[in-house]
């Protein structure tokens, strides 16, 4: 079900290849030495006029920053402070949301993992390291959301949790409002829910705020990552929100301690200086931009077809003599990463992922290299 890791290393030739001592020093000259962090974080104490003997280094900053976080994230969305969680991004937020959903397998009688499908790679990848089932429901025609199947799998079945993955990775397309909020209205209230948002969306949705305020009576947690809204994946920091108190204590106990202390100040003043967490202008104007020139290019080649992206993902549809295998080397030849659809957790041959929320200079570089081959 995973992705084959080669010796070479799980991705192509630049992304993980050993660096030079010369090039690792060339890359460590674009941050700032841990000397002079250091140096003018102690300079800061010493102007607030106090001195750590009790944990020593920077412990103080970095335990700090979590709770500032954290508080800054509750009084933002109205919850307290329990239900408002800093983690390592979005896959940190899965990690400890599966680890909780995990203790309760093993205690109760409920089963599986349910979730539109296909969805995010890591959510086959953990669900088959915690020896949990996936209860997939396949997205429909034109990977319209699977609105009747999922609710009858609701119906039928007593899965562990439930994943609303909007707007959904790979194809890009968000959930409506109006089924997202049939579907909550719908599900039991001891059911687990988790609402993956970590994409960017286009389209005007439904805030994480009115979600949250909703559902006091349910267990509904929204996760949410700066990497996808404002290009930070670099940092790794995200949050999770949960609806219900009791609900929120019972994943708290296995939020990660620590987090890294530049992401905690950024983070915070993201969310400090503008309020609920919504994309950036720029990677939207991106999605925007990308988008038509998608939609230009199929106009001119009909043996192509792409997912209606609103998000920072699609789903790329190849012409029938061409597989994802050799779309791959293609565009590696040409010095273009795509995501093949044979190396992921359910291969398909037929179709590649492609980023669409970067610059859009990247999208013509795909385009001229798909136009310079055939």
């Amino acid at each position: 079900m995973g992705i084959k890791q080669t010796e070479a290393g799980m991705y192509e030739k630049g992304f993980d290849d050993d660096l030079s001592p010369e090039k690792l020093e060339e890359m460590l000259a674009l941050f700032p030495t841990p000397e002079a962090v250091t140096d003018r974080l102690l300079g800061l104490r010493d102007e607030d006029g106090f001195t750590d003997m009790k944990r020593g280094e920077l412990y103080p900053e970095v335990i700090g920053g979590g709770t500032r976080l954290r508080r800054t994230i509750a009084r933002v969305y109205g919850v307290e402070p329990v239900q408002a969680q800093p983690n390592f991004s979005c896959n940190g937020c899965i990690d400890t949301f599966l680890a909780h959903v995990q203790r309760l397998e093993l205690t109760d009688r409920r089963r599986g993992f349910l979730v539109a499908t296909p969805t995010y790679f890591r959510y086959y990848h953990k669900v088959e390291a915690l020896r949990m089932s996936l209860l997939g429901v396949p997205l429909g025609p034109g990977y319209e959301y699977p609105l009747e199947g999922l609710l009858a799998a609701l119906r039928s079945g007593s899965p562990s949790c439930l994943f609303l993955v909007t707007p959904n990775n790979p194809t890009g397309l968000p959930i409506p409002d109006g089924q997202l909020l049939q579907i909550l209205d719908s599900v039991p209230e001891e059911l687990d829910v988790a609402i993956d948002r970590t994409c960017a969306n286009i389209d005007p949705e439904i805030s994480t705020r009115e979600i949250i305020a909703r559902y006091p009576h349910k267990r509904v947690a929204v996760f949410h990552s700066f990497s996808k809204y404002f290009g930070m994946s670099h940092l790794r920091i995200g949050f999770s929100l949960f609806s219900n108190r009791a609900h929120a204590a019972e994943v708290d106990r296995y939020v990660p301690f620590g987090l890294g202390l530049e992401a905690l100040l950024r983070a915070t003043y993201v969310l400090a200086t503008g309020g609920e967490l919504r994309p950036g202008e720029t990677i939207l104007a991106h999605i925007r931009q990308n988008r038509d020139m998608m939609r230009a290019f199929l106009n001119r080649r009909d043996d192509y077809s792409c997912s209606d992206f609103k998000s920072n993902y699609a789903v790329l549809t190849l012409p029938p003599r061409v597989s994802s295998r050799e779309f791959h080397a293609r565009m590696l030849e040409r010095g273009v990463f795509v995501m093949p659809g044979h190396e992921l957790p359910v291969p398909d041959e037929r179709t590649v992922r492609i980023h669409t929320g970067g610059p859009p200079p990247f999208m013509e570089r795909m385009i001229e290299a798909i136009e310079g081959w055939h």
